[in-house]
């Protein structure tokens, strides 16, 4: 299974990868440079989108796919995709300078889970938080080095989480009505050699779609078994997050990073920093 490029963005990271279904849009941002990219699939037709500050993660808000939430360093905006305009949603005063959100994802009952990590320190250094409802924020879990990839099970009561610089995907009880969690178990380890877990998805047969940084592709793994049951290749190495789109929800969507390299592997791995596909076989 071998993914093709897809648009040609060379992204120093390009992350946080999100599909719209109505307008058919893939929305994914570059950390480093500041960037919302938006890309209509089967147009062809690209919009470029310039904050003032790194955004790592993009979260759709309601059907209507005008606004999404967007998380900068230190607080998360409300974005209108039509008029080019944001308002901030809320501004997390704990986040102190040399620390940024990285992934978020918002949970089946409308909660948003965001990681926070130091930009240069990753020992231990980074936590993991909950924004209820009302705007209030819980801290889930603290001491930890990358938090990354985020998703739940069809029914709602498992959460995986990555922690990218421990190199695992833990597995905890989701608690639905209170928002919190309670760790159960690790359910992958990821070797070395393979890359290192970033941003993930789930399909409907409960499997972890994995992106490794590192690793030259999306690994797909049995959370239930510990299980590596197959990969989708990619030309490059450092792939950073994934989502499924496409008309029947059977393209995987791949956006990958320039940063991590040297000139020389730059120049062999031309195309990192691009969004990748690949139409998976139903």
């Amino acid at each position: 299974m071998k993914a093709k490029l897809l648009y040609k963005s060379q992204d120093i990271i390009g992350e946080g990868i999100i599909w719209l279904p109505y307008s058919k849009k893939i929305l994914w941002v570059d950390i480093e440079s500041c960037i919302l990219h938006e890309y209509a699939l089967y147009k062809g037709s690209y919009q470029c989108h310039k904050f003032p500050d790194m955004i790592s993660s993009v979260i759709l808000l309601g059907c209507e796919e005008r606004e999404v939430l967007l998380t900068m360093r230190d607080r998360i905006i409300c974005y209108n995709l039509q008029k080019k305009i944001y308002t901030i949603l809320t501004q997390f005063d704990f986040i102190d300078l040399g620390f940024r959100i990285n992934d978020a994802k918002i949970s089946p009952e409308g909660r948003i889970w965001f990681g926070v990590m130091h930009m240069e320190n990753h020992n231990r250094t980074g936590c993991l938080y909950c924004l209820n409802p009302d705007l209030s924020t819980n801290k889930a879990l603290d001491c930890q080095c990358i938090p990354n990839g985020i998703v739940w099970n069809k029914t709602g009561d498992k959460m995986y989480y990555a922690d990218s610089g421990r190199g695992c995907i833990e597995e905890f009880l989701y608690d639905k009505e209170r928002g919190s969690i309670l760790f159960n178990r690790v359910a992958i380890w990821v070797p070395t050699e393979l890359g290192i877990p970033d941003g993930m998805i789930i399909d409907k047969d409960g499997l972890l779609w994995v992106a490794q940084w590192g690793g030259f592709g999306v690994y797909i793994w049995n959370p239930e078994t510990g299980e590596l049951t197959g990969k989708v290749e990619t030309p490059v190495p450092n792939v950073a997050s994934c989502t499924f789109g496409g008309k029947y929800n059977d393209t995987l969507l791949i956006t990958t990073a320039r940063s991590g390299l040297s000139e020389l592997e730059k120049e062999k791995y031309s195309q990192s920093g691009g969004l990748f596909y690949y139409q998976i076989k139903t």
